[in-house]
């Protein structure tokens, strides 16, 4: 299908753009973006050099994807970069920054919900499924993995890593790393329990439930994990998850 480009939008001639996009009123693409197709773009956003968008993504209006870090030490003549998969829905005044490492770009991957006002900072890599709820702001090299749900507010200190599965109450200050399938808030914030109702939506039921609420108490109580049985696909998943090296620990327990 056509695209449907309006008249005030301003799209460079090194632009790439797919089939059936829709740019709005005012938004401005630069040079060497790539937008796949059904992507859909509205009024007044700003996409700049070496972005890379996917397919069948919305862009709400005023977002600003690829500008550059806010890090004093960074050389803006490097070649960095924003990329952005597939199915995709951002909000209206959401900023994302383009990395600062020319190997490697500020990622986000697909089927995300990225709700208005939030900042997503240089070298941030964003798994699948997940909700960032209004106003959630990410520092610099903050991983968050898949299906994982932030409340609107959240702050996340740089180097955090968020794991799979886990909820953050709106508001939480997180300056440590979340624990995949745990639920944490409160204030000083902590881990308080298993996210239930996340982790069996997910399809985590029965025997695979069983041995991560005995996981769970036993990081609560500071033991190992390593020898609970079943040894399931989940419960490998969260030893591997401790296994890498964190730049920041983790929150502890209530």
């Amino acid at each position: 299908m056509k695209n449907k480009i309006h008249s005030t939008a301003i799209i460079d001639e090194g632009a790439n753009i797919g089939h059936n996009v829709e740019i709005g009123p005012y938004s401005i693409v630069h040079k060497n973006v790539k937008i796949g197709d059904d992507t859909k773009i509205e009024s007044h956003c700003v996409i700049y050099p070496g972005s890379e968008i996917g397919n069948n993504n919305f862009i709400h209006d005023h977002v600003i994807i690829g500008a550059n870090p806010q890090d004093l030490k960074f050389d803006i003549n490097l070649n960095t970069h924003v990329k952005i998969l597939d199915n995709n829905i951002i909000r209206e005044y959401v900023s994302i920054h383009r990395s600062t490492n020319e190997s490697k770009p500020t990622k986000i991957f697909s089927n995300n919900m990225i709700m208005a006002n939030s900042h997503i900072g240089h070298d941030c890599i964003i798994g699948n499924n997940i909700v960032i709820t209004n106003a959630t702001l990410l520092a610099g090299n903050v991983m968050i993995e898949d299906f994982a749900v932030l409340g609107g507010n959240t702050l996340v200190h740089q180097f955090v890593r968020i794991g799979k599965l886990s909820m953050v109450s709106g508001g939480a200050r997180l300056s440590k790393d979340v624990i995949p399938f745990m639920l944490i808030g409160r204030d000083p914030v902590k881990h308080y329990c298993l996210n239930k109702v996340g982790i069996k939506r997910y399809g985590i039921s029965d025997e695979s439930y069983s041995v991560l609420s005995k996981a769970f108490r036993l990081l609560k109580k500071g033991q190992p994990i390593d020898n609970l049985e079943p040894m399931t696909e989940d419960l490998q998943y969260l030893i591997s998850w401790f296994s890498v090296k964190s730049e920041r620990g983790c929150h502890t327990f209530i």
